[in-house]
């Protein structure tokens, strides 16, 4: 198991945001997280990235307690994620921004950076060159000197990924990778995901509201619904079970 979440409980005041789900994510697998809002799969993500800190619970990655890791450090043990309503910097390029998926990796200082040191440009260099190489892989060479802030939304989405993996995750966490596209925008978005998690030997958690895509690309889901698990399986088992068509579609009314 690389990931395991045991037993998370997570309160803001009086809410309660997670009420002691327990799941865990197969090396290569690719499992959806799946419930509907409010339900609290986004907290799951901000605990797993150390944003937030849960009042109770464990997390465990590869064997390792993540609760006991600073937020800074997570990166640097091959977790990386995408937000629900991006992380990039507007301001920069999109090839900048690519490029800072891999700072946790960089050597250099400020000291160091700032002198313009032959190593420091050694290894700018190198990173330019492997983002560049995933910037080919998602299609993206074109906008590559674009700035990121005047692309369009579904554009952006990509340029998130290409950031994330320049981190060289093993644990990819992807928040709603799938809104704000269209149809055929999703449909290509799933296939780019199989074939990622084949070519850099990733490991997928996956929350997203277009139940078509999660079901098409998960090996395993756990459903979620006011801070609880409520199901847990394949795609067809979770489609099936009866809590999970009530957590989406209400009981019948009598």
């Amino acid at each position: 198991m690389l990931l395991s979440v045991q037993d998370l409980h997570v309160s803001f005041g009086g809410v309660t945001a997670l009420a002691g789900p327990s799941f865990g994510v197969e090396s290569s697998h690719v499992c959806g997280l799946i419930g509907p809002n409010g339900a609290g799969k986004t907290t799951i993500f901000n605990c797993v990235s150390r944003l937030y800190t849960p009042n109770h619970g464990r997390i465990e990655f590869d064997g390792q307690d993540l609760l006991r890791r600073q937020p800074h450090e997570i990166a640097s043990l091959g977790i990386a994620r995408t937000f629900q309503n991006l992380g990039l910097v507007p301001s920069l390029t999109v090839r900048q921004n690519v490029m800072l998926g891999a700072h946790h990796r960089a050597k250099a200082n400020f000291l160091t950076a700032a002198l313009a040191l032959p190593a420091v440009r050694r290894e700018e260099a190198e990173l330019a060159s492997e983002a560049d190489e995933i910037l080919e892989r998602l299609d993206l060479t074109a906008v590559a000197e674009r700035i990121a802030g005047s692309l369009p939304f579904g554009v952006l989405k990509r340029v998130e990924l290409a950031r994330a993996l320049c981190g060289r995750p093993r644990l990819l966490m992807l928040d709603e990778p799938a809104s704000g596209l269209s149809h055929e925008e999703v449909d290509r978005l799933a296939d780019l995901l199989l074939e990622l998690r084949a070519d850099y030997d990733l490991t997928l958690l996956l929350v997203e509201h277009h139940m078509a895509m999660v079901m098409k690309v998960s090996d395993h889901v756990a459903v979620l619904n006011f801070g609880k698990l409520i199901a847990e399986g394949s795609p067809s088992d979770v489609q099936s079970d009866p809590e999970v068509i009530k957590a989406y579609l209400g009981e019948d009314e009598e």
